[in-house]
């Protein structure tokens, strides 16, 4: 549309002021103004009629970023045309009337998935990611009081199952089985990528265009429900619970293939669910709702029975515990689940008196 193409221009003369800027700096020792006045006095004609606010935001960041390259020994990049994911930063008041600049976009809107507000309170930033159109803003908020039940649940991190929950009472086991819908899009995303590496030659030059569209379309696909899981799931957690027992799931260490024992189709799986991902939106719809994100360590909860405390040395993956000692079978991941509850009880502030523990392996609080 006409204003997609007048955006990409803001950010065309916005990259364009963002590195003369950055190389002047790496010639020149010049303050943060003088450097607005010297690109902004040499500017060419179509940068100059494009807005202010824009260029001169581009030229603070490339500023602020020589100077945190410099702390490290380091040099800042320039930018470039080809860069999948550009951004403008504006000013707060430059959005008027549902869209930015009224007057220069001639009265043309945008329409978002999600509703504007009519002002906007802090500086936005309007961003181009592989096509797709973003406006990011900082929003003011304050923390809810705490108004849910005296509750806690504790989680364990899986990739059968995303999460298997324990809250004193019942199990939960939350998107098992769902991985395997998105392992099969990325097996098909690795056929879209041997498919584009098939491609050879300046004949296929548009067939490989369109797979690599295609397959960056199935990237945000994946992503996107991915999301969709984390957002409901931490949705419903906060609501629920005030209290979130959390393991620290070092993804990163576990799929290292110096240590790793576990092989790359679970691998892939793991990397797919996003772990760290889903723990830093949990905590900020913690932050919003009132309740709390307790970071605990699940060592050997998976490997204890959580009715006599044996600990199975050779549970492997089977999927189903059976205490070589006590004969107790229980499901892997609720035992996991148990385990983590049952020693957060014991690492945190909670009393583990307040616990009555049952012939069952169930866990319920006792009453007052």
């Amino acid at each position: 549309t006409e204003l997609k193409l007048k955006w990409r221009t803001w950010i065309n003369a916005a990259r364009w002021c963002y590195n003369q800027a950055i190389a002047t700096l790496k010639t020149t020792k010049i303050g943060k103004y003088d450097l607005r006045k010297k690109i902004m006095s040499e500017v060419p004609e179509w940068v100059s009629k494009t807005p202010y606010s824009p260029r001169e935001s581009a030229i603070f960041q490339a500023f602020e970023a020589h100077k945190a390259a410099k702390k490290v020994d380091g040099e800042a990049k320039f930018r470039k045309f080809s860069d999948p994911v550009q951004s403008i930063r504006f000013n707060k008041v430059n959005f008027r009337k549902g869209t930015f600049y009224p007057k220069e976009t001639k009265g043309r809107v945008f329409h978002s998935s999600e509703s504007m507000p009519e002002k906007i309170l802090h500086d936005p930033t309007l961003v181009i990611d592989r096509g797709r159109w973003f406006i990011t803003f900082a929003i003011d908020e304050k923390p809810a009081k705490p108004s849910l039940p005296d509750r806690s649940i504790a989680l364990d991190p899986g990739v059968r199952t995303f999460l298997t929950g324990f809250d004193g009472q019942r199990f939960l086991d939350i998107g098992s089985g769902d991985i395997g819908r998105v392992y099969r899009l990325c097996c098909h995303l690795d056929n879209l990528i041997s498919r584009t590496s098939l491609a050879k030659g300046s004949k296929n030059k548009r067939k490989r265009f369109k797979i690599r569209k295609a397959a960056q379309r199935m990237r945000v696909k994946i992503r996107n429900l991915i999301d969709e899981a984390h957002k409901k799931v931490a949705c419903f957690l906060t609501s629920e619970y005030q209290v979130i027992y959390l393991p620290k799931f070092e993804t990163s260490q576990m799929v290292s293939k110096t240590k790793r024992k576990i092989r790359s189709k679970t691998v892939r799986k793991m990397m797919s669910w996003a772990h760290y991902r889903f723990k830093m939106t949990l905590k900020h719809q913690a932050a919003k709702r009132g309740c709390f994100v307790v970071d605990v360590t699940e060592e050997y909860t998976s490997k204890t029975c959580t009715k006599c405390g044996h600990i199975h040395s050779k549970l492997g993956s089977s999927k189903r515990f059976k205490c070589p000692n006590c004969g107790h079978t229980i499901d892997r991941d609720h035992n996991g689940a148990f385990g983590i509850y049952l020693k957060a009880l014991r690492d945190t502030s909670s009393s583990i008196t307040d616990v009555l523990y049952t012939a069952s392996g169930f866990c319920r609080e006792l009453p007052g």
